[in-house]
């Protein structure tokens, strides 16, 4: 529009200059008449340069309507050219002849501007259906026509004399009349993609078309010769619209696409307006009409009646199928509602204040919550305010290209306080101008799965410790099975090849003797183990006296390690314990050979028993190195066996301790130790009394 309006304003204030001088008439006649021709020719000569420049910068459909009007102006210049000579040669004020050269140019010009106006790319949703087009153009025509002969424009340029003249005369109003019609159609089909530069067009030949026909008309009434002066001169009004068309600015894509205005399909009722208010002044002023004018009235009346059906059939037609529109949104609509009413996920709109405005049984069941107390209630309920307060402000941040949808797993809350694990998604539902109207939300229950993964996860790094702990084992085992085959071997050769007396024979002998006892140890322990956990192992429970097997376990320590000070306190009188001798032995005998292995030379080992509750506590206690309190809960495991780094090294298969645990739950009773670093270890167990261990086995 910046070059648009300077443009139009030089030239309103020259056509200003043009109009005062055309209607005061300074001068003379003379004056005017060279005014009025200087002004037409400018006027098409600016016309035909705007279309010339236009049709060089557009595209191809475009083109060809701009080359045409280009056409249209240089055929009216043409004419307007001669004109001008036949009034040079003929002398200001003399009437040049009629047909002349002039009057074939314009007359040439009028199919060239319709061709253009025809050539313009057409919007195709502009019209409903082809019939009201064909329809509404037939209306303007008869309009036009009507309007036409009721101011007996034809006999304005008829002559009796002259048959040629005659055609010729009569076909400027009928070029007029399809030159008006040929806008409307333009206007009807090419303004959304025109815009401006279409209007001042049809404007500017609209003028050129009426002027002639108002000037005839003047004329012919002999009535207001300066006003038939201006209308004489219309034709520097409408080029100079023409010629305007090239400062006003092209329609982008987005002007394009806006649904065009609602005025030119009101062009129609204007004509027909337009026959009422001419036969109106017709009447007023008893101005006899032709009995041809008849025929476009009848035109205009069956025109008007096919109309009328036609707009019942196109709005009985639009009810039907609005109505299948509509029974078909609410089928679709319902459709909608079961998917999300059944929807094994969660479903819930959010506004942007975080309150729920609709939701689906499935989030009201996750939630422990009735569906009713979920509606209008909000997020807070069970996710986090700060958190869903900074997932919404995501979506409206300024910074890179709009979050279309934010997923995440989060701990939520239901109604009774339990937290569990869900995967929501959220994603924005936009307005038009993309602003954030609601937002579209769907939550999952994924505690079930997170806790199969956690699970695996655990599993996977219990099967990597149990895998480092066999890797362990097998080699410690190794070790230990050679250390002893190492020794017997040795042995074996000094007393096969060594002759040697009976006392150092017997000590090579007992040498042989505890290493093979070792090997058997290590073997029935791993043979034991394997039993206990296939859960092979039956235990021979019956009442037994725990002192006695405590006392039988000393003395055979005492025998074994006559380099420790083993000894026995014992609460006497204790009531006898449900139990298998041969287990329990086993396990006095392994915390036992452990309270001795992790002692120095000359240690004290105690052995306790008291009486304490519904069991015997049975405790062993050592005053060695002592249990690191990170060990401690490793101690009862597998293959687990605590190694002091400044100590000798210890033997065994690090199976004991777990052998001991698990023939201690057997029996129903519980294991546990207390150790300082430095100070040694208790290790206290417990074994139900007869009376109730045997109440307890009986009932099972």
């Amino acid at each position: 529009m910046r070059r648009f309006v300077p443009a139009a304003i030089a030239a309103t204030a020259v056509l200003a200059a043009v109009t005062a001088c055309l209607i005061l008439q300074p001068g003379g006649a003379t004056v005017v008449e060279s005014v009025r021709d200087g002004g037409q020719i400018v006027a098409m000569v600016a016309a035909l340069t705007a279309c010339g420049v236009l049709a060089r910068g557009s595209s191809v459909g475009t083109r060809r309507a701009w080359t045409l009007l280009a056409a249209s102006a240089a055929c009216a210049l043409a004419g307007e050219t001669v004109d001008g000579i036949y009034h040079v040669r003929l002398g200001l004020g003399a009437e040049p002849p009629f047909p002349s050269g002039a009057d074939l140019g314009f007359l040439a010009a009028v199919p060239f501007a319709i061709a253009g106006l025809l050539a313009f790319p057409a919007d195709p949703g502009q019209f409903a259906t082809r019939r009201r087009a064909l329809l509404d153009l037939a209306i303007v025509a008869l309009s036009l026509t009507f309007i036409t002969g009721a101011l007996s424009l034809p006999q304005a340029y008829l002559e009796a004399t002259a048959t040629a003249k005659s055609w010729v005369g009569v076909a400027f109003p009928l070029a007029d009349v399809v030159v008006i019609t040929a806008i409307f159609l333009s206007l009807r089909r090419s303004l959304p993609t025109q815009g401006g530069r279409l209007v001042l067009v049809v404007v500017g030949l609209a003028l050129n078309a009426t002027s002639h026909s108002a000037a005839a008309f003047l004329a012919a009434g002999q009535a207001l010769p300066a006003l038939g002066s201006l209308f004489t001169a219309g034709s520097i009004y409408g080029y100079t619209l023409i010629g305007l068309a090239v400062f006003w600015p092209e329609r982008t894509e987005e002007e394009r696409s806006r649904e065009g205005p609602l005025w030119p399909d009101l062009l129609p009722y204007v004509g027909l307006s337009a026959v009422a208010v001419t036969a109106l002044v017709a009447w007023l002023a008893h101005k006899p009409m032709s009995p041809y004018v008849a025929l476009p009235a009848a035109g205009l009346v069956i025109l008007l009646l096919v109309s009328q059906m036609l707009s019942h059939a196109e709005a009985r037609s639009l009810l039907i199928q609005s109505r299948r529109t509509e029974a078909l949104v609410r089928q679709r609509e319902a459709m909608l509602d079961d998917v999300i009413d059944h929807a094994p996920q969660g479903v819930a709109s959010i506004a942007l204040d975080r309150s729920i405005t609709s939701a689906n049984p499935s989030l009201a069941s996750m939630l422990y919550t009735p569906l009713s107390a979920l509606i209008d209630s909000t997020t807070d309920a069970f996710l986090p305010e700060s958190y869903v307060s900074w997932v919404f402000k995501s979506f409206t941040a300024p910074a890179g290209p709009p979050q279309e949808t934010y997923e995440s797993d989060c701990q939520a809350r239901r109604a009774d306080g339990t937290e569990f694990w869900i995967h929501w998604s959220l994603t924005p539902i936009r307005k038009q101008d993309g602003a954030i109207d609601y937002f579209l939300a769907t939550f999952q229950d994924v505690t079930a799965k997170r806790e199969a993964e956690e699970t695996a996860v655990a599993n996977l790094a219990q099967l990597e410790k149990l895998n480092r702990l066999k890797s362990e084992f097998v080699s410690m085992v190794s070790h230990e099975f050679r250390t002893a085959l190492v020794g017997i071997q040795g042995f074996s050769e000094l007393i096969r090849d060594q002759e040697l007396e009976v006392k150092e024979m017997k000590a090579l002998a007992a040498e042989i003797y505890n290493d093979a006892l070792r090997v058997g140890r290590m073997i029935t322990e791993m043979l034991d183990f394997d039993r206990l956990e296939a859960g092979k192992i039956k235990l021979d429970l019956r009442p037994l006296d725990v002192n006695e097997l405590v006392d039988e376990a000393v003395e055979r320590a005492v025998v074994s390690s006559p380099r420790h000070f083993v000894k026995a306190v014992l609460q006497r009188g204790l009531p006898p314990v449900f139990g298998d001798a041969d287990r329990l032995t086993q396990v006095l005998t392994n915390l036992l050979s452990n309270a001795i292995k992790y002692s120095p030379l000359g240690g004290e080992v105690c052995v306790s028993s008291r009486l304490t509750g519904g069991a015997v506590e049975v405790s062993v206690t050592d005053h060695g190195k002592g249990i690191p309190p990170e060990f401690i809960s490793r101690l009862f495991g597998r293959y687990e066996r605590y190694e002091d780094k400044h100590a000798g090294k210890i033997i065994g298969t690090g199976l004991g301790l777990a052998i001991t645990r698990q023939i201690v739950e057997m029996h129903g009773g519980k294991i546990t130790v207390e150790s300082v670093v430095g100070s040694g270890s208790e290790f206290r167990f417990t074994v139900p009394l007869a009376a109730i261990g045997g109440a307890a086995a009986r009932s099972a």
